[in-house]
């Protein structure tokens, strides 16, 4: 057996990892498309489903109508008499308002005022809301409150069935909660003025035996004014201090000095020393001694030692160093009774300070005992004058009565309903229904197990994809139906088994004589009819072609070109003739072999050495040969002929076949050794885009009907 001249390449280029069942997970925006397209009809159904429902719900509902108040929250209000209010824009005020607000809005639908709306509503003459808890749940369910944004004003509605007297409903909310609201403000102002006027007396008790401890204990202390006392015997305290420091430091330095004198006296030095203090005396004998001495040089300097000047200066210089030395004495003798008056001094200051430091701190401690007795009185006096002010204004407030709720615009009877909203509801029902839709179209593309685009197929099987074949409409007979091509040469049709054929040209052959089998995964996918069209686009190439009808089973190709199905395939090789079945077509270079005559086993037939023998001989004489075999998802005939041809091509009808049942027939041509050329996806319906587009270069009028070129 001759080994096939074409395979899909493995090696080369990877193969797409190939998975049975329903398509990937993830859907692209193809995908979605393509499920849109297929089941449109589905998705507009949903939708004027959904829409029909909403409308017709819509029409039961009774109708309601919306009567709407508006009032206003003034936090000021009430204020106006505090000449003296601040006004705070603190971080804390905005916060406070809008929980105010909140509070406010709770009270409006509070029973209460629920109540009290319901019992002026009676006494109107108005009865149908009901008495007691049911009335409440209905007006409650029928009130709504709501803030306007940014603004100080809210909202105030009722919903009835009346538009009257859903106006009288919310007129009543906003007068019981405008009457309730004063009322308290009023009974609020009035309780807090009595709750201050006892405080105020309290608080005059207690300041009165605040400011009698005050008295008792000046009197008690003899003191009229205890801070006065306590600074002057600070600023004692503070001078004796600087007295002590100036004479510790006036003794540390005469001692220094006194130490220094004394070295200097025990050493001799007494005209060393008379320089050293500021005595005029000293100054005068140091001038003296000078003069003496100069003398007595003059004189020693003429007559000698032995000269009685000279002995006369030096006796007179002796006088003067001993009235000095004397002098010096006296002055360091000076310094040390001045140290020790400064030592006298340093005590007695160290022991006033004492005595003042005891006395400092005994006037502190009754300077704090005054001071707590005196905050006392203070923060008594501070209350006592709080509440007086306090008192005054709330007193005022309570008399002009000022209300922190506005009615800004009373309720109107409404003129239509607020319920049902016919144009929001089908709004609604539009968007649910053609999302609904969309939805059930996804879900169904989605377990649809089946190949409904190229695209599927495609991702499915790792081999070309060949095209399409077009879905025909109003052909009933079977000739005219397989022929469609030929009578039609320039229609849609032809020019898919044209593309066919020009992509199977471009795939090699083992031989002069093309052999191609043609088969499906199951009956009814169009296998005949696409191989009569891939054999007439392959004659009217002005090819040579056989079209062999191998289906031994239910063979069609005779019926389909209107002959007998005997002698056939099966009679040439019983009688040895090749040519003994070939009969020629209405199509020029189109031969057909059809099926010939019934044998018992098919199978066995088509495997047999003389059945190869009989193609081969049929070969010589014809450039392609179309072989139609039984569906090879049922049967193993084809594997009987496929291995022995340059290729398989894999008829596939949109909607038959499950995905799983067409990728086990590939594998299994895969395994018998069959070069599987690509697969073609039939019964593929023409758009309404496709059908508009280039639509004059097509015509599908039949032969006949077409004017002729050359007239």
């Amino acid at each position: 057996m001759a080994a096939p001249c074409y395979k899909t390449p493995t090696d080369a280029s990877p193969v797409t990892e190939r998975t049975s069942g329903p398509p990937p997970v993830g859907l692209d925006l193809d995908a979605l498309l393509t499920a849109l397209r297929l089941h449109r009809v589905t998705v507009l159904a949903f939708a004027i489903l959904v829409v029909a429902a909403a409308a017709t719900v819509t029409a039961l509902t009774p109708r309601q109508y919306r009567a709407v108040a508006l009032i206003r929250l003034m936090p000021r209000a009430g204020q106006e008499v505090e000449v003296d209010a601040v006004v705070k824009h603190d971080d804390g005020g905005y916060m406070e308002a809008r929980e105010r607000a909140r509070t406010q809005l709770q009270i409006i639908q509070s029973r209460g005022i629920r109540e009290e709306t319901l019992k002026r509503y009676a006494a109107m003459g108005h009865d149908e809301m009901g008495s007691g808890e049911a009335g409440l749940q209905e007006l409650a369910n029928a009130l709504t409150v709501a803030p306007r944004e940014d603004t100080e004003l809210v909202e105030v509605g009722v919903l009835h069935a009346s538009p009257e007297q859903a106006a009288i409903l919310a007129n009543l909310v906003t007068e019981v909660y405008a009457t309730t609201n004063l009322e308290s403000r009023t009974d609020a102002a009035r309780n807090t003025s009595g709750w201050i006027s006892s405080q105020e007396g309290t608080t005059k008790a207690e300041l009165d035996a605040a400011s009698a401890k005050v008295m008792a204990f000046k009197t008690l202390h003899d003191v009229a004014d205890i801070e006065e006392k306590v600074d002057g015997i600070s600023a004692r305290m503070e001078a004796l201090q600087r007295a002590a420091g100036e004479a510790t430091t006036r003794r540390v330095m005469l001692e220094s000095q006194y130490a220094e004198h004394r070295r200097l006296l025990a050493r001799g030095d007494a005209a060393v020393l008379a320089g050293m203090f500021d005595d005029a005396g000293l100054q005068t004998m140091a001038r003296e001694r000078a003069l003496i001495v100069t003398e007595a040089a003059d004189v020693l300097s003429r007559y000698g030692e032995a000269h009685p000047d000279h002995q006369r200066a030096v006796a007179r210089i002796k006088r003067v160093e001993d009235l000095i030395a004397e002098e010096v004495k006296r002055n360091v003798e000076a310094e040390r009774s001045e140290i020790e008056a400064l030592q006298r001094q340093e005590a007695q200051v160290a022991a006033e300070m004492e005595a003042v430091k005891v006395d400092l701190l005994e006037k502190q401690r009754l300077q704090g005992e005054y001071q707590v007795l005196k905050e006392s009185e203070d923060r008594a006096r501070g209350l006592l004058r709080s509440l007086g002010e306090r008192s005054a204004e709330v007193s005022l407030q309570a008399r002009t009565q000022l209300n922190d709720v506005r009615i800004i615009d009373p309720a109107i009877p409404p003129t239509s309903p607020a319920t049902p909203n016919w144009k929001l509801n089908l709004a609604v029902a539009l968007m649910v229904g053609l999302g609904g839709g969309v939805g059930l179209a996804l879900l169904r593309f989605r377990l649809n197990a089946t190949y409904l685009t190229t695209a599927d197929l495609a991702r499915s099987l790792p081999v070309p994809l060949l095209g399409v074949i077009l879905r025909l409409k109003g052909q009933s007979a079977p000739s005219a139906t397989a022929l469609y091509g030929f009578e039609r040469p320039r229609s849609r049709m032809a020019e898919c088994f044209r593309g066919i054929r020009a992509i199977i040209q471009t795939m090699p052959a083992r031989a002069p004589c093309r052999r191609i089998v043609v088969t499906s995964t199951l009956p009814e996918e169009g296998k005949s009819f696409a191989s009569v069209g891939i054999a007439v686009a392959f004659a009217q190439l002005g090819q040579r072609v056989l079209l062999v009808d191998a289906d031994l089973r239910l063979p069609r190709l005779h019926v389909l070109f209107d002959t007998h199905e005997s002698p056939g395939l099966t009679d040439m090789r019983l009688d040895g003739d090749p040519s003994s079945g070939v009969r020629p077509t209405k199509v020029e270079r189109l031969h057909l072999l059809p099926c010939g005559t019934r044998v018992e086993f098919p199978n066995e037939f088509l495997a047999a050495p003389a059945t190869e023998d009989v193609l081969a001989a049929l070969s010589k004489d014809y450039d392609v040969i179309v072989i139609d075999t039984p569906p090879a998802g049922l049967l193993t005939d084809c594997l009987a002929v496929a291995r022995r041809a340059d290729g398989v091509i894999l008829i596939v009808r949109r909607d038959k076949a499950a995905r799983a049942q067409v990728e086990r027939v590939f594998h299994g041509l895969e395994a018998a050794d069959a070069n599987v050329l690509g697969a073609v996806l039939n019964d593929v319906p023409l758009d309404r885009d496709d059908a508009g587009y280039g639509s004059r270069y097509y015509d599908e009028s039949a032969r006949s009907k077409r004017p002729d070129p050359a007239a």
